[in-house]
């Protein structure tokens, strides 16, 4: 009665092969913690600069951003 279940067997085989075969290789990578000289401050992060730009057409005030990190145009002409 106790049939032997052939799919199970081998799902499981190949599950538990890709797993310890997956913490082998986690296993054989050495690891170290890099160190930054006193020039080198890590990581930076910095912001978009952006600048708005003015002007009168005809009789509306508008205004546009302007990235100045980038050197283009983020918005076009709006009224305000």
């Amino acid at each position: 009665m106790n049939q032997f279940n052939w799919k199970r067997w081998g799902r499981n085989t190949v599950l538990s092969v890709m797993l310890s075969s997956c913490l082998v290789s986690v296993a054989a990578i050495p690891s170290y913690a890099a160190s930054l000289s006193e020039n080198e401050g890590g990581i930076e992060v910095h912001a978009e600069q952006t600048e708005w730009y003015y002007r009168t057409y005809n009789g509306h005030r508008q205004r546009r951003l302007w990235s100045i990190t980038y050197g283009k145009w983020l918005t076009d002409w709006e009224n305000y």
